[in-house]
């Protein structure tokens, strides 16, 4: 069914009620490899339709795959007598004008088009070329390259209508290594982008063997407080773990120590973090966010600052704030709720090298475990971690298996430096960030 047909249909069934339509159309191709040799190929197609109510502040969900005229007709039908039980909130509203977009969403013509045979390849030659490296680098766990060539419409009864088609691109792989001695690593990665291109194969595949070889042969290590190099790929993991400290939904239902502190200082002076919906090149860059409010650049620290929360319609109403273009579905399936697009620290001047250099002995965390763990609420955090101690300059030992600890509020007012080594491995970016004293918990 066309979204007219679909609007046509919407509205008669839900007479007497606003509404609204999210409809999105997937194709997807995912290819798996394991050493350098092909394993399986996967496609499919996706067709799903979300429809919304709203009727005296009460607003009702509901989704289907089956999106033809009986099945919608039904979900209406049903979601009418759903949506009166419910109860009123003032924060349910809907996008009531149509503002003009101040960006597209990234398209890569040139990736669509390359033939599946030679994406095949890419993946393949990626892996072997992979373990020639390094001399320690044994092979490498699956590698799965997926495409995602995605349309989204949206309509409202108030007459908010938009439509846009994007493509998104990752690539999961995991590095093995074993030392002389016989100790053994596996270091995974992630990298995902609009554009084939920008997948950075030979950089992501560089920084995992660097990461795999380094921590081979670790030693104990005592517990104590020390200064920190967070590798900018670690830093990644507590930006988008804490992110929800700096939602308006967090907000709004009291769970962030940043409630009421606009204006104030959270944060070391070199600190910038900006959620931007408008990124160039960005995967979460659309026009619209999924409520139809155009997506914009909010800067939450400046400076240290904080400055503000991103919001969703609903938590914008109930703060009597402006929306930011942040309410986003996490899937078809859900309601859309206040969220980050591209979230980033903004980067420093120095490169890794000077950031290593800048204390006697710093301890480079490459990765971090457990973050299910950590306290999204209060930012307090202890995790895994595994790097390389470093003294004068020069390595001491690699490191497994010890923990570091803290709040995430208490480290970015720590930090001491920031690197220029900005990169998104997703949807969120960041640079190497040195922070002053971490708690390190070893034998």
């Amino acid at each position: 069914m066309r979204l007219s047909q679909i609007k046509e249909l919407v509205k008669e069934t839900a007479n007497g009620f606003e509404w609204e339509i999210f409809l999105i159309r997937k194709r997807n191709l995912k290819i798996s490899t394991e050493n350098g040799n092909f394993e399986k190929i996967t496609t499919a197609e996706d067709y799903a339709v979300a429809v919304r109510l709203l009727k005296d502040k009460r607003v009702g969900f509901s989704y289907t795959t089956q999106v033809e005229p009986s099945a919608l007709k039904k979900l209406v039908s049903q979601l009418k007598e759903i949506t009166l039980l419910l109860k009123p909130d003032e924060g349910n509203v809907f996008k009531t004008s149509v503002d003009k977009a101040s960006v597209e969403t990234p398209f890569d013509g040139e990736g669509i088009k390359l033939p599946i045979d030679e994406k095949i390849e890419k993946v393949t030659s990626f892996e072997r070329n992979l373990v020639k490296l390094h001399p320690y680098v044994t092979g490498t766990r699956e590698t799965t390259f997926s495409e995602v060539i995605y349309e989204v419409e949206f309509a409202n009864s108030f007459g908010v209508e938009f439509s846009y088609g994007g493509t998104s691109y990752s690539l999961v792989t995991s590095v093995l290594a074993q030392s002389p001695r016989g100790d053994k690593t596996v270091t995974w990665g992630y990298k995902a982008s609009p554009y084939l291109s920008d997948l950075k194969w030979e950089n992501l595949a560089k920084e995992l063997v660097q990461k795999a070889v380094d921590t081979l042969d670790p030693k104990p290590m005592e517990s104590k407080t020390m200064p920190v190099l967070f590798h900018r790929s670690a830093f990644v993991q507590l930006l988008e773990e804490f992110s929800p400290l700096f939602s308006g939904e967090s907000a709004l239902k009291k769970k962030t120590p940043l409630l009421g502190k606009e204006g104030l200082r959270v944060a070391s002076e070199d600190f910038t973090l900006i959620d931007d919906g408008t990124l160039k090149g960005g995967i979460s860059t659309h026009p619209y966010d999924d409520e139809g409010v155009p997506q914009q650049r909010t800067v939450l620290i400046e400076n240290g600052t904080f400055k503000s929360f991103y919001h969703s319609l609903f938590t914008a109403v109930k703060m009597g704030c402006q929306p930011t273009g942040n309410g986003f579905r996490a899937s078809i399936s859900s309601p859309p709720k206040a969220d980050i697009s591209n979230l980033y620290l903004k980067p420093g001047e120095a490169d890794f090298e000077e950031l290593l250099n800048t204390e006697e002995e710093v301890f480079v965390v490459y990765e971090l475990m457990g973050l299910h763990t950590a306290d999204p609420v209060s930012g307090d955090f202890s995790l895994g971690a595994t790097g390389v101690v470093y003294k004068n300059r020069k390595k001491v030992s690699a490191v497994r298996g010890v923990s570091v600890a803290g709040n995430f509020l208490s480290l970015i007012k720590d930090i001491s430096r920031i690197g220029n080594d900005l990169e998104f491995y997703s949807n969120v970016g960041s640079p190497s960030v040195l922070v002053k004293n971490i708690t390190v918990g070893g034998k």
